[in-house]
């Protein structure tokens, strides 16, 4: 691959450019990546551990639904992205917790980032709505693990 950017906590969102491209919107800067989108997603899921199949089929088990589901890229830091489309489809994908605020802007959705920066998607709001609240979900299922490992771990200090 020949751009090495890795998502990280500053990382709001991915977006489809085209089959050999895609553009990281990491804090208020872009940056163009020369892969595809999903290259790229699958390379940084690499990077910390899995893969983008992996990622999807862990998500799959975790909600129980089939289609457009998010992904955790890296759990400690809590990175959840969530798919515009079908990740089949050129789909962009966002970070939840990068997400200030979200309003329809006709058949589209306009987004504020936390860094100020707004970018427009091609996904009606309603849509975007429930990407949000499955990505949410999936935060919280990874909340609610990381607690329990958290309560075996304290568990087992305090017996020895």
């Amino acid at each position: 691959m020949e751009n090495e950017q890795e998502i990280n906590s500053e990382t709001c969102a991915i977006n489809y450019t085209n089959e050999k491209t895609c553009c990281l919107i990491q804090g208020k800067e872009s940056i163009r990546i020369n892969s595809h989108i999903n290259q790229f997603l699958n390379y940084n899921c690499n990077y910390f551990g899995s893969s983008l199949e992996g990622r999807l089929t862990g998500s799959k088990q975790l909600l129980g639904m089939k289609y457009k589901l998010p992904i955790i890229i890296e759990e400690s830091q809590e990175i959840i992205l969530f798919p515009t489309k079908s990740y089949r489809n050129h789909s962009s994908w966002i970070s939840l917790t990068k997400i200030q605020k979200y309003e329809k802007s006709g058949k589209q959705t306009l987004v504020t980032f936390t860094t100020g920066k707004i970018e427009k998607y091609d996904i009606s709001y309603e849509s975007f709505e429930n990407q949000v609240l499955r990505a949410t979900k999936l935060l919280l299922i990874l909340k609610n693990h990381k607690s329990k490992i958290d309560k075996k771990i304290l568990k087992a200090r305090n017996t020895l």
